[in-house]
């Protein structure tokens, strides 16, 4: 192993002073290789139930302060009312919070109906999200769904995936917020993940959260609890329970972040609120949007060549060695030659980039990443 490590770093070595960036290319690196500010963030998840409680009584101002004790940065909620009915005393809920807790929001239908009286605003159902930090773009994306007002439903897309891009003082964050179907039979959600996990593939520094109403030992669940991090690794917690609200017995409420994000913390909140509990997360963001670690790169790498950003897989391979090699010298404590490594890493990315091996897109965050690293270590 210590002889093919050995041989990796030559070759690595060699290739850095073989190759000369251009002058262009020179300028763009120093401009990048500088420290970049840590970010602690709170994001949450919560169901909300229509602003119902345990009572059964609707009461959105005990919602507001539920959401507020979570001191959270970014919430996601479920089952969000806009004008539905009177069960919500037809309140535009999420208007109404986003007002009292100061703070901005996007709201995503799942369910879009004609007003019950001509004038009135539509009754709509959905998720959203409440940020302290500007909301730059959302959207709502389609993911299967069974329709509630056909007698024989089939699957089919349907609206209620949130997105949003939020800006936190610098970094960019893809956060996304669902409510998988209730059923018990999985088929339905086995779809939504993989439409789920197709969507997010666009963006690779991003957080999802919800109501996935399934436990983490669920099938349908494996492919994205392998492809992200859930957050409840981080707790003390041995079971995270969510539901239901005055004696939890099953965790059905999750924090996925891309590895790119640090997580320190993952805990719940005991309140009678509503008839879920709420699930926040602490976590670390960086500004310009780089991987905490080498082991997010790696991430990145394997991300990217899956979704053939990274097209031949002799690239691929080679990024990862580099990969191994840094982490290696990072264990030794020898930042010096992280440095040096970092540097011809840098080179052979743009090598590949003009060779059309890797995307614009693949090359821009992987060179973000290493610039990040040769600020972190260089001296």
């Amino acid at each position: 192993m210590k002889n093919v490590i050995l041989f990796i770093a030559s070759f690595l070595l060699l290739l850095w002073v073989s190759l000369s960036p251009s002058p262009e290319m020179l300028a763009v690196q120093e401009s990048n290789e500088m420290q970049t500010e840590e970010l602690n963030v709170k994001v949450a998840t919560y169901n909300v139930a229509a602003g119902r409680g345990t009572d059964g009584t609707y009461n959105l101002e005990r919602i507001a302060t539920a959401i507020e004790e979570t001191d959270a940065d970014i919430i996601g909620l479920q089952e969000v009312d806009v004008h539905w009915g009177a069960r919500s005393e037809h309140d535009n809920m999420i208007a109404q919070l986003a007002e009292q807790l100061d703070m901005y929001y996007y709201f995503a239908p799942i369910y879009d109906f004609e007003p019950a009286n001509e004038g009135d605003p539509r009754r709509q159902f959905g998720v959203a999200v409440l940020s302290k930090y500007p909301i730059i773009a959302a959207a709502n994306r389609e993911i299967a769904r069974l329709s509630t007002q056909d007698p024989n439903p089939v699957p089919k897309p349907a609206p209620g995936f949130l997105e949003a891009h939020i800006n936190v003082e610098g970094a960019d964050v893809a956060f996304y917020v669902t409510h998988l179907d209730y059923r018990g039979d999985p088929t339905v959600r086995e779809m939504q993940v993989a439409d789920m996990k197709e969507i997010m593939a666009e963006n690779t520094y991003s957080i999802l959260v919800g109501d996935m109403n399934a436990r983490p030992n669920a099938t349908e669940l494996q492919p994205l609890l392998q492809k992200y991090a859930d957050v409840w690794k981080w707790s003390d917690d041995d079971e995270g329970y969510t539901y239901p609200a005055v004696a939890p017995d099953r965790r059905i409420d999750y924090v996925l972040t891309s590895p790119r994000i640090e997580v320190h913390t993952a805990t719940t909140m005991t309140t009678e609120a509503a008839d879920h509990i709420p699930v926040i997360a602490e976590v670390s963001l960086l500004q310009g949007s780089s991987s905490y670690n080498l082991a997010g790169t790696a991430w990145l790498v394997d991300h990217y060549t899956e979704y053939g950003e990274i097209q031949e897989e002799r690239t691929s391979t080679i990024l990862q060695q580099h990969l191994e090699v840094l982490a290696y010298y990072k264990k030794q404590g020898k930042d010096e030659k992280l440095v040096k490594h970092l540097q011809g890493m840098r080179v052979y990315l743009d090598h590949q980039k003009e060779s059309g091996a890797i995307s614009d897109k693949a090359w821009e965050e992987l060179k973000r990443d290493v610039n990040y690293f040769i600020g972190k270590w260089d001296g």
